[in-house]
């Protein structure tokens, strides 16, 4: 038993002799990891055991959370799995971004919007003195949020990088979740669908929220208050447009997502897993998944009332 453990134990009061149940020892990495304000769950299923920890991206410097805990549930864990790549050419790179930057050839916004959708967006554009009316959706949902809403700025370590940093000074491997094949999108991302138009107008609400909104978002996850950090617009905004806002992309991430979950609860160790609050929490999600397969869940409410 490492000497966090046993410093875990004495502080939750437990007897010596629980002290050296592996059973016990699981229970401090978990008691441990929430301690850090991020949402974590634990899914057992028999011998096997993941510590699922929903990370949200962009958490501003001055929302406190405690990083240190994640650090000391890392030192603990067997296995850590995090994360996703995405396999795309230079060639590639470059025709999506000349596929994001513009429409169809002969068609504007208001072909793609509904009256209510571009007036939101006319008005944002005389707000901001920006010329929407001919550029691509992803392309104005990236400038709304990366440089009008700027939610990116002054942030301070996400969960998924502290985990990361800390499995690399302590020598342990991480594992991708999977890697996407992205290439050929620009030919998805130049014909505007409804992923598009969804993921513009959740970046159109986080914006309207302005700063308050990216906050109420980072607060909620501090506080590990999961439906309402997954109703705030920011996170439904940064989802949506996950991914170039393609939903063949979108499918097969959340899949490979699942299939790592339940590979993880098929060996017997205890996994660290890092994904996404809105993967993890989202209806049919990481954490209902293991509900339906009647799994021993613990941590807080996901799902809204």
């Amino acid at each position: 038993m490492t000497l966090l453990a046993a410093m875990a134990g004495l502080v939750l009061g437990l007897p010596a002799a629980a002290q050296d149940d592996p059973t016990t020892e699981l229970e401090d990495i978990v008691v441990i990891a929430r301690r850090s304000g991020a949402p974590v769950w634990r899914i057992h299923d028999g011998d096997s055991t993941v510590i699922l920890v929903g990370s949200a991206r962009s958490i501003p410097r001055d929302i406190v959370w405690r990083p240190e805990a994640l650090e000391a549930a890392v030192q603990q864990a067997d296995a850590i799995v995090m994360s996703q790549s995405a396999t795309m050419s230079l060639g590639d790179f470059m025709r999506l971004r000349r596929a994001k930057a513009r429409l169809p050839q002969g068609a504007t916004v208001a072909d793609y919007l509904d009256a209510e959708q571009q007036g939101r967006l006319q008005r944002l554009g005389v707000n901001y003195r920006r010329d929407y009316s001919e550029r691509g959706l992803v392309a104005i949902a990236e400038d709304l949020l990366n440089r009008r809403l700027a939610y990116g700025r002054g942030n301070g370590p996400s969960a998924e990088s502290v985990i990361r940093a800390t499995a690399r000074k302590a020598n342990k491997t991480s594992v991708l979740v999977g890697d996407m094949d992205a290439h050929h999108i620009d030919e998805a991302v130049a014909v505007p669908d409804q992923g598009q138009v969804a993921c513009l107008t959740a970046a159109m609400s986080a914006v309207e929220a302005g700063r308050d909104g990216v906050v109420l978002r980072a607060s909620s996850w501090a506080r590990q208050d999961v439906p309402s950090l997954m109703a705030t617009p920011l996170e439904q905004a940064i989802d949506r447009c996950a991914w170039f806002a393609d939903g063949e992309l979108r499918r097969a991430g959340r899949a490979q997502w699942g299939q790592a979950l339940m590979d993880a609860l098929a060996a017997p160790k205890t996994t660290l897993m890092v994904a996404p609050v809105s993967i993890a929490a989202e209806p049919a999600g990481l954490l209902d998944q293991a509900e339906a397969r009647g799994l021993d869940v613990s941590g807080p409410d996901w799902k809204a009332d």
